[in-house]
């Protein structure tokens, strides 16, 4: 799927981790170089989450957050742009901090 980050497109894919050397380590990756958003297609087995689908938008999110950064410049001039930390307080939180702005209809 194609979206459009700040004017740069981005492809957004899943792939096994059989199919992407990068995936062995991490469930996603944002690679601003090509502009790819990469998350990994994670299949049910025992011991996994229940429910994956939540935790793959989590990814998802945590990955499009990098590419806002990236996009914006922030990559390379700062480092608490790639702190992972900052990166998934935002991915988790996201969907509620849009609830409540949408609650008080302050996103227009």
């Amino acid at each position: 799927m194609k979206v459009e980050i700040l004017g740069t497109e981005y492809l957004v894919i899943e792939k096994l981790e059989s199919e992407d050397v990068l995936l062995k380590e991490r469930a996603g990756y944002c690679d601003h170089s090509v502009k790819e958003i990469v998350v990994e297609k994670i299949n049910s087995e025992e011991g996994s989450l229940k429910d994956l689908s939540v935790y793959k938008n989590e990814v998802a999110r945590h990955e499009i957050i990098h590419a806002f950064l990236s996009e914006s410049g922030l990559k390379s001039c700062s480092s608490w742009a790639t702190n992972e930390e900052m990166i998934d307080f935002f991915a988790i939180q996201f969907p509620k901090i849009v609830k409540v702005m949408d609650k008080i209809e302050c996103l227009n």
